[in-house]
């Protein structure tokens, strides 16, 4: 860090996170202790339900809560350090793939749905038939194009027939919570964006939904037909929405909520002295980014984003606002993930940007750039409750002001309300972040046809050179073609900018320390063991 004040926290907060068990490893006395039962844990969140229906839903919030409710085929988990994710058994039990590599069997455990009905493979036949329906236009329906038929052998054996092999297949075909076709099959696809899915009252996983008081809390409760008999170890988790962090913060160390996911760096060094709380760091698989409007002049040329991006100092927002806790973004896949991709980012280089800007015409008047009488004056919005997000606005505002553009702050907006502000359209630019559950999914934020409502390609951007390294992606059968058309996805994404990736970095959860045995080694999903945690009497 540039000053000593700042390298001491950062020594201080790295100091602690080491001895908190990250990654999913429970601390010292969680060992020595056998879980009790029952109890009430109370989690803060920022962001209430977009939908009750995960093939509906828009936030990773919702998802959250709808996979403690609806289990999935299986699961990748991250147990090593190595960075390689393994597949962990949820409802199947196990599976095959047969010697050309095109049919995956899965043996499904014998279980049943929380009203005693068993859990069939006519049950992950149908959800597929949801999860490709263009009457629920599911924004990762892209995940299952490769998949030709899912055929039922008997009760407890699906097969998934696909068109081709691909490195990343696995993840695709068990991407998405399995549903109880007797339950969802009773409302026609065409009907689903309107039904109440709080009412399907029906579930597979550790916990159902007790009670939903919107913009206040989600309550679930113990489902008792749990395959795993001895858990979840918790009578009941309580989502308290707040849509404040730092309220969050406060009701944390009040002792009043006792998790809290997402935190800010700075927000964890004040909680260190705080013997009540334990710091955790989480891998994380995604990036904060700043979201331009692409077909909106003047955002709808590459190289006025391109003088955006190099306008803003990204690695002094890393350092000061994320501690050292981060890197700056190169572009649209992590770094971590698990086929690299080679590039840097933009240089911070204000000078440059300025003789872009003077070269498609703009000239300083009053300190404010204009063309052709237009001041060139951006309006930039972020989600309420994420002061970091709103510390890098009031950065990006003061950093792109000192080379003639003018950022005007709109009030940050509820989870709800953002998510359809930019599904709409109608914006020029916003602060926002993706976190990726196992696989990184690139056609539906930026291919052509993945525009809203379809998909999430909400800035509008278009490329056909893209989009045929979208389609070489999609084709690739060994590992080396999928690097390489990734490389391709990256170059032509960093060359347009229709993103400024701004930072990948850890995430952080501060939890009370009378809540034991948090595993938090599931890739987009912190809360996904939350069966195996316990809580003090």
């Amino acid at each position: 860090m540039r000053t000593e004040g700042k390298l001491l926290v950062i020594l201080s907060l790295l100091t602690l996170l080491a001895g908190c068990g990250g990654d999913g490893e429970s601390t010292g006395p969680d060992l020595a202790r056998d879980p009790a039962s029952g109890g009430t844990a109370v989690i803060g969140v920022i962001s209430d339900m977009d939908s009750w229906n995960e093939y509906l839903a828009k936030q990773t919030s919702s998802l959250k809560v709808l996979r403690r409710i609806y289990l999935p085929l299986a699961r990748e988990t991250w147990k090593g350090d190595d960075g390689v994710p393994t597949l962990e058994p949820r409802i199947a039990e196990s599976w095959s793939t047969s010697g050309d590599g095109r049919t995956v069997t899965f043996h499904l455990r014998e279980m049943n749905w929380s009203d005693g009905t068993p859990v069939t493979a006519e049950d992950v036949r149908f959800t597929w038939t949801a999860q490709v329906s263009e009457q629920v236009a599911w924004s990762s329906a892209d995940s299952k194009s490769a998949i030709r038929d899912v055929r039922v052998d008997d009760d407890r054996t699906v097969t998934f027939e696909l068109h081709r092999t691909y490195p990343e297949m696995m993840a695709d075909i068990i991407t998405g919570g399995i549903l109880p076709r007797h339950i969802f099959e009773r409302v026609p696809f065409k009907d689903w964006s309107t039904y109440d899915w709080s009412k399907a009252g029906v579930g597979s996983g550790p916990y159902l939904l007790q009670r939903y008081r919107p913009g206040e809390e989600v309550s679930l409760a113990r489902n008792p037909a749990f395959y795993r008999r001895n858990l979840p170890h918790l009578d009941r988790i309580v989502y308290r929405i707040v849509p404040d962090l730092g309220n969050l913060i406060l009701q944390l160390q009040a002792g009043t909520v006792d998790l809290v996911e997402g935190i800010a760096p700075w927000q964890a060094e004040s909680l260190m002295s705080t013997p009540s709380l334990d710091i955790r760091e989480m891998r994380s698989l995604g990036y904060d980014y700043i979201g331009w409007n692409a077909i909106r002049p003047p955002l709808n040329d590459p190289e006025i984003r391109t003088a955006l991006t190099m306008a803003i100092d990204r690695e002094g927002i890393v350092e000061e606002l994320l501690y050292g806790h981060g890197k700056v973004s190169t572009g649209p896949v992590p770094r971590n993930y698990r086929v690299a991709v080679n590039g840097e980012a933009w240089p911070y280089d204000p000078k440059r940007a300025r003789n872009i800007l003077a070269a498609k015409g703009f000239r300083l008047k009053a300190g404010v750039l204009h063309r052709n009488g237009i001041p060139f004056e951006i309006e930039m919005t972020t989600n309420a409750g994420n002061e970091l997000r709103n510390m890098v606005m009031v950065r990006v505002q003061e950093q792109l002001g000192r080379v003639g553009v003018k950022v005007r702050l709109l009030p940050p907006m509820q989870m709800s309300a953002f998510v359809a502000h930019n599904m709409s359209g109608d914006f020029d630019s916003y602060v926002g972040g993706w976190a990726f559950e196992g696989k990184v999914e690139l056609r539906s934020l930026f291919s052509s046809e993945a525009m809203p409502p379809i998909g999430l390609n909400v800035v509008q951007y278009q490329s056909a050179e893209l989009d045929v390294a979208l389609d070489a992606l999609e084709a690739a059968a060994t590992l080396p073609k999928m690097a390489d058309a990734l490389q391709r996805i990256h170059d032509r994404i960093h060359a347009d900018q229709p993103y400024t990736f701004l930072f990948e970095s850890s995430r952080l959860a501060a939890s009370s320390t009378r809540l034991h045995d948090l595993a938090l080694d599931v890739p987009g999903d912190a809360l996904a063991n939350l069966e195996q945690a316990w809580i003090d009497p």
